[in-house]
C-alpha cells in the first residue's frame, strides 16, 4: 500500500541529486553540464519506489522500456521544420504515379 513517504521520497530526492549531481561539480556552468547520471539517479528511486509497491521488476523494465520508444519521434518532430525548409530550397520533386491495382482492372 503507498504512503506518505512514497510521495514525498521523490520529491525530496530528485532536487537533491540534481543539486548534487550538477551544481556541486559544475557550479554555476550547471546549466551546460550533462546531466545523465542524476537524472538515471531519479529513474532509479522511482523504480525503486514502484517495486516497494508491490510492482514486479519485469513490470518496472517494461515502463521503462517504453519510455525509451519516444525520444526518436521528439527529434523528429523538432527537425521536420528544418528538413521542409532544406526540401523546398533544393527544389526537389518526386514524380506523381497513378496507384496501382491488383487483379483484374475493373470496367
Amino acid at each position: 500500500m503507498p504512503s506518505s513517504a512514497d510521495a514525498v521520497v521523490p520529491i525530496l530526492v530528485v532536487p537533491a541529486v540534481l543539486v548534487v549531481g550538477t551544481l556541486a561539480p559544475f557550479g554555476l556552468d550547471a546549466p551546460d553540464a550533462p546531466i545523465r547520471v542524476p537524472l538515471v539517479m531519479c529513474a532509479m528511486t522511482a523504480a525503486l519506489v514502484a517495486m516497494k509497491n508491490g510492482h514486479s521488476r519485469s513490470a518496472v523494465q517494461r515502463a521503462g522500456q517504453g519510455v525509451l520508444s519516444y525520444p526518436p519521434y521528439a527529434v523528429l518532430d523538432h527537425a521536420r521544420p528544418v528538413l521542409s525548409v532544406l526540401h523546398r530550397i533544393s527544389g526537389y520533386e518526386s514524380e506523381k504515379t497513378r496507384p496501382v491495382t491488383a487483379g483484374p482492372t475493373a470496367r
